[in-house]
């Protein structure tokens, strides 16, 4: 099975991500680079991983709120219906809901758990990086530069968090 083209995942949220979607593009792109490295080289699966990753953080733009995680699996699962792919539901489900867990979601090798894993590594800017060597990230953020990505993230992190002090990160799992 043929991998996933991007370009077509992201095409109808263009307008939706506006001046944030060279920064979130770039940002999925390390992703699935990272999932493919903590996989072993090759990513578990290329329907599943490719949509997850487009769709993982989307309801931020898509719905406009940083609680995203059941808008952007709903959306994600839409697309999967209407693309032939409600057989990857479960899978991509996982994908996006256990992205932010704080704790392991799984076995190393799970497919939740290098997803989980490939979004922590970018999101931490390499900080917290489960054995992939320091150099390796920085290269990734040189071919996919981070465009404000982190910036972004801070700045509506730190809105939620004067709008909602009681629930500032409600993307995170245990």
């Amino acid at each position: 099975m043929d991998p996933i083209d991007l370009d077509s995942l992201f095409e109808p949220w263009n307008q939706a991500l506006g001046k944030d979607r060279n920064a979130y593009r770039n940002h999925v792109e390390r992703v699935l680079r990272l999932c493919t490295t903590l996989a072993g080289g090759e990513l578990p699966d290329p329907v599943a991983f490719p949509v997850a990753a487009v769709y993982h953080d989307l309801g931020i733009w898509s719905d406009g709120t940083f609680d995203y995680l059941d808008p952007s699996t709903t959306r994600a699962v839409g697309w999967l219906r209407e693309h032939g792919h409600a057989d990857k539901t479960d899978l991509v489900t996982v994908l996006i809901q256990q992205h932010h867990k704080v704790t392991a979601a799984g076995a190393a090798r799970d497919a939740a758990e290098i997803f989980r894993r490939a979004d922590w590594i970018d999101v931490s800017l390499g900080l917290r990086n489960f054995g992939l060597p320091r150099r390796d990230y920085r290269e990734l953020l040189r071919e996919f530069p981070d465009a404000g990505f982190h910036r972004r993230l801070l700045e509506l992190g730190g809105r939620r968090a004067l709008t909602r002090p009681w629930s500032p990160l409600p993307m995170f799992r245990w």
